[in-house]
């Protein structure tokens, strides 16, 4: 009588950690390797538009200029320390509103991108704060949450009781930089004001 040569079992590797779209997109990437495998390495903090730590204040107006975006204002915020800022560097995301490019003693050492949308409430605001930090996360590595303060009084005199603010601060460092991301919102009976914002740091 012939033996029956036992049939070879394939080896089954799962693939629960991928799902829906996801799947599908990097399928042709992740085919035999296991759901544990190591983290893809961080990718670099970078200064936005392309400049460096350390670009004068004409090479910023010389990169706003290029991209047809506005200059709206200069001030010195302390001595030596004085902001640029800038609208319409948000080519294909509306939701940028504000760059503004921090320089001390004539070098460039912050970038901070403001965003918002007028029809947005506190919900919607806390929401997109989250899913950018979601973002981030996966670019940079988990972040670190350095400040968070919610529905508290400000301080100082002729402040409504009725008036409280909320501060939410993630931080991701590199070497080379660092970015916070920041939720701010203010509010009282009368007025309510939000902001997600972005601040790229020199180390």
């Amino acid at each position: 009588m012939t033996s029956r040569r036992p049939q070879r079992k394939i080896p089954f590797k799962p693939l629960s950690c991928f799902s829906g779209g996801v799947f599908l997109a990097l399928a042709i990437f992740i085919i035999g390797m296991p759901c544990h495998a190591q983290q893809a390495t961080p990718h670099e903090i970078k200064v936005p538009y392309a400049m460096n730590w350390g670009d004068t204040i004409d090479k910023a107006r010389e990169m706003i200029n290029a991209v047809k975006a506005q200059e709206t204002g200069v001030s010195e915020k302390a001595p030596g320390r004085v902001v640029l800022e800038s609208t319409g560097l948000g080519v294909g995301d509306p939701l940028l509103k504000k760059s503004l490019f921090t320089f001390k003693d004539g070098a460039l050492i912050e970038v901070e991108l403001q965003y918002g949308d007028s029809s947005w409430d506190a919900e919607k605001t806390l929401d997109f704060f989250d899913r950018t930090r979601r973002r981030i996360d996966e670019r940079y590595g988990p972040g670190t949450l350095m400040v968070n303060k919610v529905k508290e009084h400000p301080s100082g005199e002729n402040i409504p009781k009725e008036m409280t603010y909320t501060l939410i601060i993630y931080q991701w460092s590199q070497p080379a930089a660092a970015l916070e991301l920041n939720f701010y919102h203010l509010e009282d009976n009368e007025k309510s004001f939000r902001l997600v914002s972005l601040h790229y740091k020199a180390p």
